[in-house]
């Protein structure tokens, strides 16, 4: 099977020609340093050609001097050095319209290294052919490679064949290999996670000027070649984009409307997912009473009623905000203004030891921390990704939002404030920005103890505006979902599973409580039980919190995933509940008591304490794998789990106490 490389610059569109070719969904934006990590697959017309071809997205790199460790993923794939891809066949260059000679400039690097087994695609036709013409025969005869023009963005039929046949013209058999040495310092050295002396392929040069000529003199033969080859300005489309910019760039201007976008977003997260969520939750509890009603009481009712249904059903509510939250993230990746919204944090990222650069891994941990753990490979300073990746998981990720409008919907009324800002989505954004700003001072901390280093300049392209594509939105959207649904129907249904029996044994004796109703005796059998005997062990730990033994279970199951608080609680307080007609979560929490006080056990205090526990706690196993893998070890992730339980700890028990002693 022959392999081909996509290489280009970041942000030239390679993983949208490798989801086009591919059919993978590989994520996209129109920013750069999406990419960080090897994508490999195979064309999707394979199964109706005899030759077999498969393609590689790579980070996008600026010239062959890596300066992160992305770069050197693709660098050391072009020297045949990284592991997942042990040989290639042929490159195929991404030239972006809105970058071409720069572009161009590093294609013919590419070709001084490995030859004339290179082709051309010039990415982003739309924009070309808007601004300027191109003499494609003459671009091909100065720099002897074959060349193609699309616009990978369309996404059709048409433009999906274009480019597999332009793959599918003869192309060389053999591997290519590097045939002359790619000069590298020590700077770009300390980027590959292997010693490159060891390879010949590879000139080591102390002389960074040296280096610096032959990049320059690539640029140069590139301007050339372009004067004769095009016609026209793109002048049309740098204007709109400046104009744009005058407002959003704005010193002043700019931060409102930072701040007005993402509280836009929070706000539609209510707006918008109400009707669904209600819904939802009226369809589970109308499966839950039908099927309730079919089945003959005993244990197995109890399993698919009270653990089944209550566990995963009250985690399904949730998936209208999940959904919403990732399509408005895509429409605005998309637009081209997450660049804009980096620079303007940047100089309130510089008083905590970081640059706007975190700002991007920062964004993506709204998502997931694990790629935005990874995201920080693009980060060229050692002390600046290590103090971004420890902080990255006080970010609020998609997963801590099930519990937060569990929460937020079930005890803090909604209301309107200044007559458009409605009150749970304003509770919603503090918790976001209390995530985002104790982030900050944590960085700030690891940078002045473990990860000291003198701040790097900033610099961001800054990309053309464009038209968000709804098409790729609703896919990151139902992407997203099918995850979340995919959870709920694995981890979430066999823990639901787990969780009834901890619950529902060992079993009590009935005789010895012949005087007590059945409410009681649920109670007791719940209390008798191993989840039961588990929350009282812990209670003490806890009390200080503000918490009984049923939250601490809860709280506990967390740490294997923050979702898993809200289906755990589920199962538990529908196994206390003996009412025939099911409840809903919230239903059940607004109704539960404290046996020893008779008082509502989730006051104001104790609802707050919760809410800033999940903002700070590290409870998610896959977090600390990712961070285990990126820095070589169980130090930085078990200080990370360390710092963020004794955050969670000391927020949530002074957040219980002032509430209390005011309210």
């Amino acid at each position: 099977m022959k392999t081909f490389l996509l290489i280009g610059f970041p942000n030239s569109g390679k993983s949208t020609i490798f989801n086009l070719l591919s059919g993978k969904s590989r994520k996209v934006s129109n920013y750069s340093g999406i990419t960080v990590d090897t994508g490999v697959a195979e064309l999707k017309s394979n199964f109706e050609n005899e030759e077999k071809i498969r393609i590689i997205d790579l980070p996008g790199i600026y010239n062959l001097l890596p300066t992160s460790i992305d770069e050197a993923i693709t660098v050391s794939t072009i020297l045949n050095l990284n592991n997942k891809v042990k040989e290639f066949n042929h490159v195929i260059m991404i030239i972006d319209t809105s970058r071409f000679d720069a572009s161009l400039a590093l294609a013919l690097s590419m070709k001084d290294v490995l030859g004339d087994n290179i082709s051309l695609l010039i990415n982003k036709s739309d924009l070309l052919y808007k601004n300027k013409n191109v003499d494609v025969k003459k671009l091909e005869s100065l720099t002897g490679l074959k060349v193609l023009i699309c616009s990978a963005q369309k996404d059709d039929k048409t433009t999906e064949k274009e480019i597999d046949m332009f793959l599918r013209q003869k192309k060389s058999d053999e591997s290519l290999k590097p045939i002359t040495a790619i000069p590298l310092n020590n700077q770009a050295i300390s980027y590959f996670p292997f010693k490159v002396s060891d390879f010949s392929s590879i000139e080591i040069i102390d002389d960074e000027e040296k280096i610096l000529d032959k990049i320059y003199s690539f640029q140069m033969q590139a301007r050339k070649i372009i004067q004769e080859i095009t016609m026209g300005n793109n002048l049309e489309t740098v204007q709109t984009t400046y104009r744009i910019d005058k407002i959003l760039l704005h010193p002043f201007l700019g931060g409102i409307c930072f701040f007005a976008i993402f509280f836009l977003i929070f706000q539609s997260l209510y707006t918008f997912s109400a009707p669904l969520m209600t819904l939802i939750e009226s369809s589970v509890k109308i499966s839950g009473d039908f099927v309730g009603s079919h089945l003959p009481d005993g244990l197995f009712k109890s399993l698919v009623v009270n653990g089944i249904f209550a566990g995963v059903g009250g985690v399904l509510v949730f998936l209208p905000q999940i959904a919403i939250l990732f399509f408005l993230l895509s429409l605005m990746e998309q637009s081209g203004y997450i660049a804009r919204a980096a620079f303007i944090t940047d100089k309130i990222m510089s008083y905590f030891g970081l640059n706007g650069k975190a700002f991007l891994p920062f964004l993506s941990g709204f998502a997931c921390a694990v790629p935005a753990i990874m995201s920080t490979r693009t980060i060229h300073d050692r002390g600046e990704r290590m103090a971004t990746l420890m902080t990255i998981p006080l970010i609020t990720c998609s997963a801590r939002l099930p519990v937060y409008i569990l929460l937020i919907g079930t005890f803090i009324p909604s209301y309107k404030i200044l007559g458009i800002l409605d009150s749970q989505a304003m509770a919603l954004f503090f918790l976001y920005f209390l995530g985002s700003v104790f982030a900050l001072f944590m960085a700030k901390i690891f940078r002045l103890s473990f990860f000291k280093s003198k701040s790097k300049s900033f610099f961001i392209e800054m990309p053309i505006y464009q038209k968000p594509k709804l098409k790729i939105a609703f896919r990151q959207m139902f992407r997203q979902a099918k995850v979340f649904l995919k959870k709920a129907g694995t981890t979430i249904f066999a823990l639901s599973i787990i969780i009834w029996f901890l619950s529902s044994f060992p079993r009590i004796n009935l005789d010895d409580y012949k005087n007590i109703n059945d409410k009681q005796i649920a109670s007791i059998q719940l209390e008798k039980s191993v989840i039961g005997n588990i929350g009282k062990f812990i209670e003490p730990a806890i009390k200080p919190l503000g918490y009984d033994w049923k939250l601490g279970v809860g709280i506990i199951i967390a740490f294997g995933a923050r979702e898993l608080f809200v289906s755990g609680m589920g199962t538990i307080y529908a196994l206390g509940d003996v009412d025939e007609n099911s409840k809903s979560l919230r239903e059940r929490l607004r109704l539960e008591k404290n046996p020893e006080t008779g008082l509502p056990v989730f006051n104001t205090g104790v609802v707050w304490s919760l809410l800033v526990f999940f903002a700070f706690a590290c409870q998610c196993i896959s977090t600390l794998a990712i961070v285990k893998k990126e820095t070589g070890g169980w130090k930085w992730p078990i200080v990370m789990f360390s710092y963020m339980t004794f955050l969670a700890y000391v927020g949530a028990f002074l957040t219980y106490h002032l509430i209390n002693s005011y309210i």
